[in-house]
């Protein structure tokens, strides 16, 4: 209960809204996204700078939606995770959740980060370090990316669980905690307690946020198996080749004259296209021709983004294909997660790929382009085939790596 005081009037007693109905989650996540001030942080680790907001429902592919991602001015971040508290299965999901993105992102490079925030805000560059500089960081940008990367390798998070109705039981959660491995984070549990007065149509609202548990962080030595970001690109033998027509304007048949110049408004569009394209993933290798027809960009596990278009099937598209015996297993985790992948397809606003099972696996995504292929067409497909290149980069490196790290361990 509060008790408002008044000059003019009698004290007023204030009840708290009962538990369970209280803001929703979302509504809670978007006040602390436009409010990061009101949590409570210095009183759990005092050391800790300005708050300032990085991300709204930043995506951790393969494990899911941070919630909200904040940072102080110095680049260390805090993972906040928002739930209303109805029932112990929801408290156990929720602690489980907040150390799988905690365990993720300790297996992340700074540019593994920078393109998920880029993804998120729909920014490019080094956006973490943008807002940090705004928000008054005096770090040059390398000492800034220095500082993050280490504790990314280090597991070195603020972990908050921001919610209604945590109850006494939940605090015992800190055992578990302790459990874990590998990871220097420290967490905490904050509860906004929620009330209202006031007239209905003019009724007004208190947030209070108390903090109910803290852990103190605890250093452990991590030893990782890095994986190296050097690519090397096989030679490409003819089952790894687009199995898509990839015929350009004025190559199908003719004089030789005609090829030649087919072949010359290809390399025209494969120069546009690789100056003109922009991957959220920093570490993301620059495409490359691979033949009259197609691009290459490069991904991890010796595969490759087939970016081509086709005057016979009127069309142009990206295409993943996954050959051999790693190839096929390859696919078969992707396709575990299939739904998530196609999650964010759509909110990049492209269809879902096709997922094709054959002797060789295929993620396929096309859309169609009719003739005549003239400087504005030209244009259309370059703007469609950047995005979707860009989204199979941003959906699949870094599930790829993931599993190649796996491997390495």
């Amino acid at each position: 209960m509060l008790v408002l005081l008044n000059d003019d009037a009698d004290p007023q007693l204030i009840t708290r809204v009962p538990q369970g109905n209280a803001r929703r989650e979302h509504a809670l996540r978007d006040l602390i996204h436009d409010n990061p001030a009101i949590l409570p942080v210095h009183d759990l680790d005092p050391s800790f700078g300005r708050l300032f907001t990085v991300a709204k429902e930043l995506n951790i592919p393969g494990v899911g939606f941070v919630d909200v991602l904040l940072a102080d001015e110095r680049g260390r971040l805090v993972v906040v995770e928002c739930k209303l508290w109805r029932n112990p299965q929801a408290r156990r999901e929720v602690v489980g959740q907040i150390l799988d993105y905690a365990r993720e992102l300790s297996r992340y490079a700074y540019d593994d980060l920078q393109r998920q925030v880029s993804i998120a805000t729909k920014r490019q560059g080094n956006v973490l370090y943008a807002l940090a500089h705004s928000a008054g960081s005096d770090l040059d940008e390398a000492s800034f990316v220095d500082r993050v990367s280490r504790d990314l390798a280090a597991g070195r998070f603020l972990l908050l669980i921001v919610g209604d109705g945590i109850t006494e039981g939940t605090r015992r959660i800190g055992e578990y905690l302790q459990g874990q491995p590998g990871l220097a984070f420290g967490f905490g549990l904050i509860e906004m307690v929620e009330y209202r007065y006031g007239e209905l149509g003019a009724e007004r609202v208190i947030v209070q946020p108390r903090v109910l548990a803290q852990t103190v962080v605890i250093e452990r030595h991590v030893i990782r198996s890095e994986v190296p970001g050097t690519v090397i690109d096989p030679v490409v033998s003819e089952h790894e080749r687009p199995l898509r027509s990839t015929v350009s304007p004025g190559s199908g048949g003719g004089s030789s004259n005609a090829a030649s110049e087919a072949s010359q408004a290809w390399s025209r569009f494969v120069e546009r296209f690789v100056a003109e394209t922009r991957f959220d993933d920093p570490g993301q290798p620059p495409p490359r021709r691979g033949g009259n027809g197609w691009i290459r960009v490069p991904l991890p596990g010796r595969l490759y983004v087939n970016v081509y278009r086709s005057l016979a099937s009127q069309a142009i598209g990206v295409q993943v294909r996954f050959p051999g015996a790693e190839g096929i297993d390859l696919y078969r985790e992707l396709l575990a997660d299939r739904d998530g992948l196609d999650a964010e397809f759509a909110a990049a606003a492209l269809p879902a790929p096709e997922w094709i099972v054959g002797d060789v696996p295929e993620l396929l995504l096309t859309c169609p382009s009719s003739s005549p292929w003239d400087e504005a067409r030209e244009a259309e497909q370059m703007g469609w085939l950047s995005g979707a290149a860009n989204q199979m980069v941003n959906s699949l490196r870094p599930r790829l790596q993931g599993s190649a790290r796996e491997l390495a361990a």
